[in-house]
């Protein structure tokens, strides 16, 4: 199996990072014996595997949808709301703006005929969106389990729903408001339980399943969800 190695002097242990574009990366501690990598590999090798596959089906998917595509509707099941879109075309040569005009309606104004633009512009809304959304969402979850955070960014992460940092800064994915509710509450809880433990070991996810009793089933949707993103993000 193909990896790269990476040593960083901040980490204590061994990581193994996956992602789309460049596979695994083995991140070491300064130190480290590096003979002991194989072997490290091979007993994550199914773990491994199973994620290279879904970012591969990812891929073929997003190949098989029109690449330059604007969405006539925006439709946000985390939040219950469809969002209708017209495009109106000014004397603007270059800028791209959008507003809300009244509940579920969206206008993109200007250079509307630069696709590029407009999928900006609508992702930059989608942000915002989130941001106004998932933020007190969050805040409510955790005041509720007892839970503290640092504070929480939104940002628009290729190959993760969220994260949690060790000084305990949340990030999530604004692409959630695309999931159902009980799914993006299970991702808000998650990364709020990697504030008390930053692993993945058995403490985390007893504490974890004690909000979410069939956690292998939301898992599995957490993980689906990727396939049912618009083509328009791509």
């Amino acid at each position: 199996m193909d990896y790269r190695v990476r040593i960083s002097p901040q980490s204590r242990k061994v990581r193994l990072n996956l992602s789309a574009r460049d596979g695994l990366t083995v991140v070491i501690p300064r130190g480290f014996d590096a003979r002991r990598i194989p072997a490290i590999v091979e007993a994550r090798k199914g773990w491994i595997e199973k994620h290279l596959r879904r970012f591969s089906e990812a891929a073929r998917s997003a190949a098989e949808k029109p690449p330059d595509i604007l969405p006539e509707t925006i439709d946000l099941p985390a939040l219950g709301e469809i969002w209708h879109i017209a495009y109106r075309p000014t004397g603007a040569q270059h800028a791209v703006e959008v507003e809300a005009f009244g509940p579920g309606e969206l206008v993109v104004s200007g250079a509307v005929g630069d696709h590029a633009a407009c999928r900006s512009v609508l992702k930059r809304w989608l942000r915002r969106r989130a941001a106004e959304e998932l933020t007190p969402l969050l805040a409510r979850l955790a005041e509720e389990h007892g839970f503290r955070y640092d504070r929480v960014t939104i940002r628009s992460q290729k190959t993760r729903w969220g994260s949690c940092s060790t000084r305990k800064t949340i990030s999530l994915n604004c692409h959630l408001l695309f999931l159902p509710p009980d799914v993006v509450r299970y991702v808000l809880l998650h990364e709020l339980c990697h504030t008390v433990f930053m692993n993945h070991s058995d403490k985390f996810k007893l504490l974890l399943d004690g909000f979410e009793p069939d956690g292998k089933a939301m898992r599995r949707r957490m993980r689906g969800g990727w396939k049912d993103l618009p083509a328009w993000l791509s």
